[in-house]
């Protein structure tokens, strides 16, 4: 629990101070980080990069609109780079990743999403969160968990002005990455972890709504199937 907590108050301060938002989610990230596998000043590992994703679109957003759109996911795609880099060697599809990063972003940026922040990445980042408890990795787990804390507040604080989660996907999909490198689980379990942040984008234009409705209830189908895939064979006890 206690490594929920940094993300439980950068999300409540973000709410009532937005601009904050992004450099405090980082921070909360960087002590998650510290709390639960040590701390560090310069990352040396790719999960002790996933705060640099959030700082990056922090000094973006100090940018005006268009250079925030133009340089957010080439400052997050240099993290990306950074964080996977001591695994290019050996598994070079990590990079696909960044692929599906630029693609998801730049599917966003064409559909000129500017309303406010929806449920999926938080349903997603949950479920998938379980799943990687069970999985192997529970350093990753958490990180998911805090993703998920994050993303929930920022939807909770866009009921009383508009916060986007576009510049969410990298940290995001990075996070994905590095589970599909670093726990022993097929592929596909880890991409249903996109599909319902991505059903909720694609049903925005529906109502908000019925887009969250469409986030919970994927998250749960998404969760079932994937846990019935790690679960393991004898008992947890």
């Amino acid at each position: 629990m206690q490594t929920l907590l940094p993300a439980m108050i950068a999300g409540a301060i973000g709410w009532w101070r937005p601009a904050v938002f992004w450099w405090l989610a980082g921070v909360a990230m960087w002590v998650t980080i510290g709390w639960a596998s040590g701390w560090y000043l310069l990352p040396i590992k790719g999960t002790q990069w996933l705060p640099f994703a959030l700082w990056a679109v922090a000094l973006a957003e100090l940018l005006p609109r268009l250079w925030c759109r133009i340089l957010s996911p080439l400052l997050v795609g240099g993290v990306f780079l950074l964080a996977l880099w001591p695994l290019l060697g050996r598994y070079p599809e990590a990079l696909l990743g960044l692929v599906v990063f630029w693609l998801w972003q730049g599917w966003r940026e064409w559909r000129d999403e500017s309303g406010r922040a929806g449920l999926g990445f938080a349903a997603g980042g949950a479920a998938f969160a379980i799943t990687v408890a069970i999985g192997g990795s529970l350093l990753l787990a958490q990180l998911a968990g805090a993703l998920a804390v994050l993303a929930a507040l920022l939807w909770l604080g866009g009921f009383g002005r508009p916060l986007s989660d576009r510049q969410f996907t990298g940290v995001y999909v990075l996070l994905l990455t590095l589970c599909w490198q670093f726990i022993p689980m097929d592929w596909w379990l880890v991409a249903l972890a996109l599909i319902p942040p991505l059903v909720e984008q694609g049903l925005r234009h529906k109502g908000a709504w019925w887009a969250a409705l469409a986030a919970v209830v994927s998250a749960l189908l998404v969760g079932a199937l994937s846990l019935w895939q790690v679960w393991p064979q004898d008992s947890l006890y």
